[in-house]
């Protein structure tokens, strides 16, 4: 009796603010540093941000050095005459003809081609980020139902030995009955029954631990159990959802913006654009002396207008307008399976607590009922049969209330991720 009102002590009542304990804290920062998806989604942010380095270098210089020789032979020649006796013969073109020149080519206007490619990169970089969010709210939901879970199955364990504890001693008392011919053998044969199903039942939460100890190590790479006992993460409850912070919108919103920005480019790829070209170097070739290297420029612009590419540019906008269209439709529904999945959690957590509470009810009148039945049993007055029917009585409203605050905890959670609240401190 002694050891299943301490175990009442453990179950304590919720705070009505949002907490999370130091030990927990330290298994979700370790799972964001050892959980693969979250690293894979982290080298997926740092190729995104080096596509949106390649896009904005579209907006610098291209700078080509070039170096050639060629080979000609024969060349284009014409015999000149420099008096009445006498002709010169003229090369037009070398016979080695060397070339090294430095060639510079920027973009003057493309009409939002480079910037509509720049603000998609961005897009998808945030969007990459906002993944590695979502990826943690994730991981550190599911860490807190496995650190939660094993609480509750310790606290079962504990209960577990408290019941069995609590038949040992019966089992003396009835050992003694029958000696003294106040109790039959059968009694005897039937709390031993007894007694093997809790340990039937203890091993089973054991098994159960066992498991979600395996799931520790999977998630963090820590080999490690719960040291508390308590069920203290904990949030107050908020009337309506709001998803502003949920990474996984956050992720939609980058895809509408991302779609937004291709069909922007799309569009503007039937337009024209504008290059700037100069260079700069040295060659052979020119009169009188063609062997001489000489230095030699040029400068201009070059405009450049599709006029016909079959269908691609039409077939292209009418892509980019439908992947618009399914990001806006997948923000749509991912709204609206919060929302869902909000009421949901909201009812589930409303329902625990008030269970809650009418299991502690519960749990104070079994706690007496088997005081009074375990005194009159000693004394002779009540049989083995009532004594039985209250202790179970005892441990099945000890058990509602425990996998009670278990399962408001559990809920509690949900609610969080479902608003994209980090709880944890990195």
């Amino acid at each position: 009796m002694k050891r299943i009102i301490i175990l009442l002590s453990l179950l304590v009542t919720f705070s009505v603010h949002a907490q999370i304990n130091p030990e927990l804290n330290k298994w979700i920062v370790q799972s964001f540093n050892y959980y693969p998806k979250i690293q894979e989604l982290k080298t997926t942010t740092e190729i995104s941000e080096a596509r949106v380095g390649i896009a904005q270098s579209n907006y610098m210089p291209n700078v080509n050095g070039t170096a050639s020789y060629l080979y000609a032979n024969p060349v284009s020649q014409a015999d000149i005459p420099v008096s009445a006796t006498e002709t010169r013969t003229l090369l037009f073109q070398p016979n080695n003809n060397y070339n090294v020149n430095l060639g510079l080519s920027q973009m003057i206007w493309d009409f939002g081609k480079t910037k509509a490619q720049v603000e998609k990169a961005m897009a998808d970089l945030q969007g990459s980020k906002q993944n590695v969010e979502s990826a943690k709210v994730q991981v550190a939901t599911q860490v807190t139902n496995i650190y939660y879970t094993m609480i509750y199955l310790k606290n079962s364990i504990l209960l577990q030995d408290t019941v069995i504890g609590f038949y040992e001693n019966n089992k003396k008392i009835i050992a003694g009955k029958i000696r003294q011919g106040d109790a039959l053998q059968v009694d005897m044969y039937n709390i031993e029954n007894t007694i093997d199903q809790e340990k039937n039942r203890k091993i089973e939460f054991q098994r159960q631990y066992e498991r979600q100890a395996a799931l520790v190590t999977y998630a963090t790479g820590l080999t490690v159990e719960p040291t508390g006992t308590e069920f203290d993460f904990i949030m107050a409850s908020a009337n309506e959802l709001d998803a502003t912070n949920n990474p996984d919108v956050l992720v939609a919103e980058q895809r509408i913006f991302a779609a937004k920005a291709d069909a922007r480019f799309a569009q503007n790829n039937r337009l024209p654009s504008l290059n700037f070209q100069a260079g700069a170097g040295f060659k052979n070739g020119y009169q009188p002396d063609i062997d001489e290297m000489r230095f030699n420029y040029l400068t201009g612009v070059t405009l450049s207008v599709p006029v016909f590419q079959g269908t691609r540019f039409r077939q292209n906008i009418v892509v980019a307008k439908k992947s618009l269209t399914l990001s806006e439709i997948s923000k749509t529904n991912l709204t609206n399976t919060l929302q869902k999945d909000w009421q949901s959690a909201k009812a589930d957590l409303d329902a625990y607590q008030r269970q809650e509470q009418n299991a502690a009810t519960q749990v104070n009148a079994s706690r007496e009922a088997l005081r009074l039945t375990q005194v009159r049993y000693e004394r002779g007055v009540a049989t083995y049969i009532d004594l039985v029917f209250a202790s179970t009585n005892m441990q099945r409203a000890l058990l509602t209330q425990l996998q009670y605050k278990y399962q408001a905890t559990l809920a509690s959670a949900e609610l969080i991720r479902l608003q994209g609240v980090k709880f944890w401190q990195e």
